[in-house]
């Protein structure tokens, strides 16, 4: 499996959550399998039992989309070794119409939701698991176009251990906004509510992730873009051996641009670089360049490993 289709699952599992049909209701879900109300939310109120709920209840649809990984790529054996290419070009051909209609809007049958309600809320982490599960089954067609691109994919690997690490990797990119919302709630509703507002800009982004995906699979350059972050990593990974102290230097530079970067932005955009979440994006970029010269860090190897990744 290419690192490509696991950086593009993971992508597709934050847009996902960015989406117009999950982002406005994580409030009322949060609420939901906390028991808390949306001011207790934004007090910070029993911030570690809302966290745990949370951890259960993400843990719950992973199960479902990994489940349904399994029964698409048990299906994708069916056309190992026969006519791959024809199969490749078909499934590409379907990812990216559904990115174009992401875009376009000219398939509304696949704009349908069937969301699940729940009466009755749940009992301790259990009952968040289940509704977890519950979110993840009823709430398929919402961020369909999404999640099919990635079982299709799954089911033309054929391939169960690469199904669950790519349907993982989606879920991951899915509970992790879900894990820092039900954590820091009250920071991070001005940013949801900047989401928001970009419904628009999201989706037609989303639907260009998929038109890459879908067009890089129809032409078989999904191996093709593998093989090039292959090169690029033994370069990095070879500068990285012979000359170390270029490779530290260049990987201090790194983070302080990182840095410095996000006050220049700010200052631009005449923003307060005093806000939280901008003092501990530099504050973090600058740990990391001390950490880079102390030797304790390699940035520069780090990056030549992941490019070098290739899945399971």
């Amino acid at each position: 499996m290419s690192q490509l289709s696991v950086l593009v699952a993971f992508g597709a599992g934050l847009l996902s959550f960015l989406s117009p049909c999950v982002l406005p209701l994580i409030p009322g879900y949060l609420s939901f399998i906390s028991g808390k109300s949306a001011i207790e939310l934004r007090e910070g109120s029993d911030r570690a039992g809302v966290f745990l709920r949370t951890l259960f209840f993400v843990l719950g649809f992973s199960a479902v989309f990994v489940a349904l990984g399994l029964i698409f790529s048990g299906g994708g054996m069916l056309f190992a070794g026969q006519a791959t290419r024809w199969v490749s070009l078909a499934a590409g051909s379907i990812i990216t119409i559904f990115g174009l209609n992401m875009i376009f809007d000219f398939i509304k049958v696949l704009n349908r939701e069937a969301r699940t309600h729940l009466s009755s809320k749940p009992a301790g982490a259990a009952g968040s698991f289940v509704v977890g599960m519950a979110f993840g089954a009823g709430w398929t067609p919402c961020i369909g176009p999404i999640l099919a691109s990635i079982l299709i994919v799954a089911a033309r690997s054929g391939r169960a251990a690469e199904a669950v690490f790519l349907l993982s990797s989606y879920s991951l990119g899915l509970a992790l906004p879900f894990l820092l919302v039900g954590l820091f709630f009250e920071r991070l509703t001005p940013l949801m509510t900047w989401f928001k507002k970009r419904g628009r800009e999201l989706r037609i982004a989303s639907g260009l992730l998929l038109v890459v995906l879908g067009m890089a699979m129809a032409f078989g350059r999904l191996t093709a873009l593998n093989g090039l972050f292959a090169r690029w990593g033994m370069r990095l990974a070879s500068f990285a051996s012979v000359n170390p102290a270029g490779a530290m230097a260049a990987g201090t530079v790194l983070w302080l641009l990182a840095g410095s970067s996000v006050a220049i932005i700010a200052l631009w955009r005449r923003k307060a670089v005093t806000r939280w979440w901008r003092m501990a994006l530099i504050a973090a970029a600058l740990a990391m360049a001390a950490l880079e010269l102390l030797g304790i860090s390699a940035t520069v190897a780090s990056i030549a490993s992941w490019l070098l990744f290739q899945g399971v």
